[in-house]
């Protein structure tokens, strides 16, 4: 056998990432946004919203958008199967059409929509709001944001490094894709058009604008969510060669089961996402120590994975070391898999005792004083409130509007931790009879032991 040095190995992809704003996601988006799909109603960027508000006012009761509101509920039609949709779409000629696929990958939320009628729906929209002209008008601005991803995030970026860890080339071609009016929402879509080879499609959303109007994009959050995305391309596959399925069965149900809440509040909603998720999120943390991330980001990341309980991302991080560190008896991840299914093997019974302490080490809300927590009478005069936790916690604090908005969010200032750091003082500001809602999230308040905050959604409602 002819051994061929791994540096050989041709690049991850012969073509430059080059982000871009899509016509086909920007319309899309703004028909769902129009019909009143909450996640692509965000105005995070508030001139864009303002314009699309401005420009497609008339047309807010138009076919496409009466077409969408009726069946969104109906069949689910949100979040990336709205991406799905656009990144199916072909655009030649002014009009849109379903792009031929060799293998069907749209989301299967669109079995039961007729896409015949809703496709040519979205072009009578294109013509009748001559959408052509808004999305030329703010060219600028999608090039701006352009410009921003690729030297913020992609400047940097390692396209090598995917060759020569999993030991082979991609079968796919990649392409960045900026969610201009898509809000936070993040996805990954594939399609797999006609005599072409299959495309990986990062969607990536946008959240961060200055107050010109600008994108901007924190590299510890983006960059990675860029490496994750590639990173399924070279790993959920194996899981469906020869046995490795059935091998990796018993074990994966049994820590699916400790986890399933979680996983599933993720969209995570069997234990084969799960397997592919844990090693895919592994491999991030892989790639940002071959290129020298700091031991604070490192440390960051898995923390983030350990707090959307892939509790063994550790383990998995030291195993795939060992891949590293041995190629010449592993050349590909494939090769190596046999030892991932090995690991997950003993992983099952530490993870049953680990799984539960951990839970158990957890900090929580114990109440809040004054006591307004799920109460329908609370005194809109009260000014100042401290949230009460069983452990002492250290000085990091992340709250969030819930589900409710802004207008709904009673919290004015961050006095500090009180009580021996068991306590958190807010100053409040309310209206009367008025329903409030707040989340006290697992993203930075941790005990003082490292342990993460159970999320917990604080609501209540003022008196007259």
């Amino acid at each position: 056998m002819i051994s061929i040095p791994l540096v050989s190995i041709l690049n991850f992809s012969q073509e430059k990432l080059t982000p871009k704003v899509d016509e086909r996601v920007e319309i899309v988006s703004t028909v769902f946004r129009l019909a009143g799909a909450k996640e692509y109603s965000s105005d995070y960027n508030k001139k864009y919203a303002a314009d699309i508000n401005t420009y497609f006012d008339a047309y807010k009761n138009s076919g496409i958008v009466e077409f969408i509101k009726e069946n969104r509920n109906k069949n689910g039609l949100g979040n990336d199967a709205v991406m799905s949709m656009a990144l199916h779409l072909s655009f030649k000629n002014g009009k849109f059409s379903q792009i031929k696929e060799k293998v069907n990958s749209l989301d299967k939320r669109w079995e039961k929509v007729d896409k015949k009628q809703f496709v040519s729906l979205l072009n009578q929209f294109y013509k009748n709001t001559n959408f052509q002209q808004f999305f030329n008008s703010h060219a600028g601005d999608y090039k701006k944001a352009e410009d921003e991803y690729q030297k913020t995030i992609l400047s940097d970026f390692d396209q090598d490094w995917y060759s020569k860890f999993y030991g082979k080339k991609p079968n796919e071609d990649y392409k960045i894709i900026l969610g201009y009016g898509n809000g936070s929402g993040n996805y990954g879509i594939k399609t797999h058009p006609e005599n072409q080879k299959e495309t990986v499609n990062a969607v990536v959303g946008m959240s961060s604008f200055d107050k010109d109007g600008n994108a901007k994009f924190d590299k510890n959050e983006f960059q990675p969510l860029l490496i994750h995305e590639f990173n399924h391309s070279f790993i959920n596959y194996i899981l469906e060669m020869g046995d490795n399925k059935s091998k990796l069965e018993n074990s994966a149900k049994i820590i699916y089961e400790l986890v399933k809440e979680d996983m599933e509040s993720q969209a995570y909603t069997n234990w084969e996402i799960m397997i592919n998720e844990s090693l895919v999120r592994a491999s991030v943390v892989r790639y940002m120590m071959d290129n020298k991330y700091s031991e604070k980001e490192i440390d960051e990341e898995i923390y983030a994975q350990e707090r959307r309980k892939f509790l063994w991302i550790k383990d998995l991080v030291e195993l795939l070391g060992r891949y590293e560190n041995d190629r010449k008896k592993y050349p590909t991840l494939e090769s190596f898999y046999p030892e991932i299914i090995s690991c997950y093997d003993q992983l099952t019974p530490k993870l049953i005792t680990f799984i539960g302490d951990y839970e158990k080490n957890q900090p929580k809300v114990l109440s809040i004083s004054p006591d307004i927590w799920n109460k329908n009478d609370v005194d809109p005069s009260i000014k100042e409130i401290t949230i009460n936790f069983d452990k002492e916690m250290i000085e990091k604090v992340s709250i969030n509007i819930g589900d409710s908005g802004k207008e709904h969010f009673p919290l004015k200032k961050l006095e500090g931790f009180v009580n021996d750091h068991k306590g958190l003082k807010l100053l409040t500001e309310m209206k009367p009879n008025t329903e409030y809602e707040f989340v006290l999230t697992d993203n930075k308040f941790k005990s003082k032991e490292g342990y993460p905050l159970k999320q917990t959604v604080i609501k209540f409602k003022t008196k007259e």
